[in-house]
């Protein structure tokens, strides 16, 4: 794949007789060639730079429609501004914390301006900033003569300042050039050996890095039809992510673990012989640690409608490598580990046949490093370590980002010699990376270590929790006795005495650990992000300042 901006490459496949269609969060759609997205992209671009927005400015996205969304994030592009993709209100929660978030990210990127609907428009606060952005709705944006194609701008040009979901620390503005995005776009092409037969399905947020990159620009730098859903289509109903793939022939899906846990959950058996899913070819699993009983599991659920387990493909990534770090083909990979020894001495020893009736832990293999890519796993003086041995994750190559946006404290921290720091604890097996958990959360009682995704795995089948309703973290004392805290969300019809039996007696024999206390609390109380992920940082904060409304406490 050559060298190619956003606009280049939406011009491309404006060439071509592909199509996107687009998918809203009432079920209303529409179907557009890609040129006719071109053409759009090219009205809204004239309006902005009419208005005198000039290349390098950041322009902020506060969009519910999915059409309006993918029309403007290319429009800017093809003005040569910066798209600042943000949560809209309905999406982050309640309204108090959707204005406060909305606020330190428009502060924190110094936002020239917010396009936004009429609808959205009167829940924008810009009132104190400064300086205060402009908040312009799509629809004032479509009157004005349209450009007669893009500005160019170099590879080396700001192309997307991407806000980190902030589920390890407050967000962080990542700064992907065009050379970044082009690089990655283009692993992932070619890690997933696209065609011009494929289809790609999604309804993950379009502002977060897997649904953005990983599916939408993706398929327009790799010229394929798509066919994008609101996420809040899915979160209502699960099964119509499986309905467009049996509709549209999708052959091309990511989604995160919860995802297929939720359809699980929600997609009833009477519904499995009405879906055919025989054409997806590649279900990616990643943003957050996956679990191979959620995927086996839905694999045999799902078989009946034409799913094959090999279609699975466990990824790695994060928004400071611009997206995927890893890719997993052939299905599930798993990797059973003394787990003892991997929380004691830091090893991944290999537990066939479980000798000695030794605690297991069961990992997938999340792939290895793309060409002119490298992974390797550190101790924590930055020094290599040998297959097998736990460590943090860094990353090298074209993919990681220039920076964080005006930040050159965390951007020194986090890149080292070209190393990209991950936060992420995994090891390397076979020339497969297997991911652990976050450097930061780690649990240490009595010289033995914890790692909470272990622990979070091992209770969340736990009968009246909800799905990833499961928070689990260490606080660390200096002049009383440290403790290991379990968060718990359960609907009010569940008993919490026997939930909290039960996840105790299942930490106690797969972990060897007593929890000092159990926390069960209605659902929506874990802080999450907007992409879906726990705060566990944040869970741990409010606990400690008593904030965290809780159902019970054991």
């Amino acid at each position: 794949m050559r060298a190619v901006t956003l606009s280049d490459a939406l011009t491309a496949a404006a060439a071509t007789p592909r199509q996107i269609t687009m998918v809203e969060h009432d079920d209303r759609s529409v179907t557009m060639p890609y040129a006719a997205l071109l053409a759009e992209s090219l009205l809204i671009a004239g309006a902005l730079v009419a208005a005198g927005y000039e290349p390098e400015d950041r322009i902020a996205l506060m969009l519910t429609e999915v059409r309006d969304f993918i029309c403007v994030f290319f429009a800017l592009a093809a003005a040569g501004l910066v798209p600042v993709p943000l949560v809209p209100p309905g999406q982050a929660g309640d309204l108090p914390t959707f204005t406060r978030q909305a606020r330190h990210l428009l502060k924190k990127g110094r936002v020239r301006a917010v396009v936004t609907s009429s609808g959205v428009q009167p829940l924008v606060d810009v009132v104190g900033l400064d300086p205060a952005p402009a908040v312009l709705t799509v629809d004032s944006l479509r009157s004005a003569p349209p450009l007669r194609q893009p500005i160019h701008v170099p590879m080396s040009a700001t192309a997307l300042l991407q806000f980190t979901s902030g589920s390890t620390a407050a967000p962080k503005g990542v700064v992907l050039t065009h050379d970044n995005i082009q690089a990655n776009v283009s692993v992932i092409d070619d890690g997933l050996r696209l065609t011009s037969s494929d289809v790609a399905v999604s309804w993950l947020p379009l502002y977060h890095d897997m649904g953005l990159i990983g599916m939408l620009v993706t398929a327009i730098y790799a010229k394929v039809d798509s066919v994008i859903m609101s996420p809040i289509l899915f979160l209502k109903r699960p099964t119509m992510w499986l309905e467009a793939l049996s509709r549209h022939r999708g052959t091309i899906s990511f989604a995160p673990n919860f995802a297929y846990d939720l359809c699980l959950r929600r997609v009833k058996r009477s519904q499995i012989p009405s879906l055919d899913l025989t054409a997806w070819r590649v279900a990616g699993c990643g943003a957050e640690p996956v679990r191979a009983e959620t995927l086996h599991t839905f694999a045999n659920y799902f078989a009946p409608a034409g799913f094959h387990a090999s279609s699975f493909v466990p990824s790695y990534g994060l928004a400071e490598h611009s997206l995927a770090v890893t890719f997993s083909h052939g299905g599930i990979t798993t990797d059973t580990v003394d787990a003892d020894r991997l929380v004691c001495d830091s090893h991944a020893a290999p537990a066939a046949g479980n000798p000695n009736g030794a605690r297991t832990v069961r990992l997938v293999s999340c792939g290895r490093p793309f060409p002119g890519h490298e992974i390797r796993i550190v101790d924590p003086n930055g020094e290599a370590l040998p297959e097998r041995q736990l460590g943090q994750i860094v990353a090298r190559g074209p993919s990681v980002m220039s920076g964080y946006f005006e930040d050159p404290d965390a951007t020194d921290a986090a890149v080292h010699d070209g190393w990209l720091q991950t936060g992420d604890l995994g090891y390397i097996a076979g020339g497969d990376l297997y991911v652990c958990g976050r450097t930061k959360d780690l649990i240490i009682r009595e010289g033995h270590k914890y790692h909470p995704p272990d622990l979070e795995s091992a209770i969340l089948d736990v009968a009246g929790l909800r799905s990833s309703g499961v928070v689990v973290f260490g606080i660390n004392r200096v002049a009383a006795a440290d403790e290991v805290v379990a968060v718990l969300e359960a609907r009010a019809s569940n008993a919490p005495d026997t939930i909290v039996d039960h996840v105790r007696r299942r930490v106690r024999e797969t972990a060897g650990l007593e929890l000092d206390r159990v926390v069960v609390a209605p659902p929506g109380t874990i802080p999450r992000t907007t992409s879906g992920k726990v705060r566990r940082a944040e869970t741990r904060a409010r606990f400690q300042a008593g904030t965290l409304l809780t159902g019970g406490l054991k």
